[in-house]
Parts: structure tokens; sequence; C-alpha cells
């Protein structure tokens, strides 16, 4: 019973990596999906639960009343105020630890690596990715300067640094935080599944 969690850069195929080694290991591999059980634990929809996650992450937005009720409808069954940030944060945080609880998983994203941090039966895994090499196929697929190709990376990673700094008081770059950190530029998809599941057997021993 373990549970691996991955921390990612933008642009290293995170995604692929957590499916593929869940697959190897027969594990369930919890992602974008816990939207959806964060939206049925607050009785929201999904699209609401996933705004309120990237309002919160980015820090652009906090949610005072003016903005609260124009984006997230009023809690079903609760008599006062709307979806809240400490709401927010303490349910997903109940459910990452009911995966824990449960075991044989891996949860992509959602702080896992500083919601578990310390817990035994753990894997916690970082990738990351070269700079450049990330501007590179960025300016390739969307076909982008330079320049703008490198804002677009700093947008889509400022949310997710937000994110665990905010709820966590962590850098989401800390080495502490995590016990396998993989260089995507380097390696293959393929190549990075081997590590984690070999990396798996070497923390159960």
């Amino acid at each position: 019973m373990a549970v691996i969690t991955i921390s990612k850069e933008f642009g290293t195929e995170s995604e692929k990596v957590a499916s593929q080694a869940a697959k190897k290991l027969g594990y369930e591999y919890i992602g974008e999906q816990l939207i959806a059980e964060i939206a049925k634990e607050l009785h929201v929809s999904e699209s609401e639960a996933e705004m309120f996650r990237k309002t919160s992450q980015s820090r652009i937005l906090r949610f005072v009343d003016r903005y609260t009720c124009s984006i997230v409808q009023k809690v079903v069954d609760r008599e006062y105020g709307c979806l809240d940030d400490k709401n927010y944060y303490e349910t997903t945080k109940k459910l990452v630890l009911n995966v824990y609880e449960a075991g044989n998983a891996i949860i992509l994203g959602w702080g896992g690596q500083c919601i578990l941090r310390g817990n035994p039966n753990t894997l916690h895994v970082r990738l990351v990715k070269d700079e450049e090499t990330k501007i590179r196929e960025v300016m390739k697929n969307r076909n982008l300067e330079h320049k703008a190709a490198k804002a677009f990376i700093e947008r889509e990673e400022g949310d997710l640094k937000a994110y665990i700094e905010h709820y966590f008081n962590e850098d989401w770059n800390a080495a502490h935080l995590y016990d396998l950190i993989i260089d995507m530029g380097k390696i293959s998809v393929e190549q990075a599944v081997d590590l984690i599941c070999d990396n798996l057997k070497h923390k159960d021993q």
C-alpha cells in the first residue's frame, strides 16, 4: 500500500508519466478528476470548482464577497455565505488524505507532496525540464516568439507556484519536498515511469 505524488513543471508530460506509471503498478491515477470530487463535496459544479482553483492559485482574485457570488453559486444546503478559500483547502486536503488512506494511488498535483510530507509509504516525485527547452517547445507548438513563449510558461507555472506558496508556505522547487527529481528534457516518458517504479521498490525495502 503506497502513494506516489507527482509535482510538475510545465511541459513535462506529467499526465502521461502519471497515467502510465499507474497502469504499470496497478494503481489508481488521481489527477484532474479530483476536481469533480471537490465539486461533489462542496455541492458546486465542476466548472465552478475549477474556476475557484485557478483564481486561488494565481492569487489574482481573492474571493471576497463582491467576487464570490458572481463566480460560485451559494453552496447547497448552506444558509449563509458562499464557497470560501478555507473550505476549498480543507476539502482538498481531506480528499488527498482519503486517497492516502486507501493507498495504491498516484496523485498528480494538488500539493500532495506537502499534504503527505513525512507520511510513511509515500514517494514524492518532481518532474522538471530546462527552461530553454520548454521555451523552444512552446515557440514551435504555439507559434510564438521567444519572449512570448517565456511569458506563457511563466504564467502557467506561476499559478502552480502560488498554490504551493499560498496553502503550504513552501517553494515548489525545494528539494526537501521530493524523494526523486526527474529531468524530462533528458529522458523519455517510459524511462521516467521505470525510474518511479524502481524508486518505489527501494522505498519499500
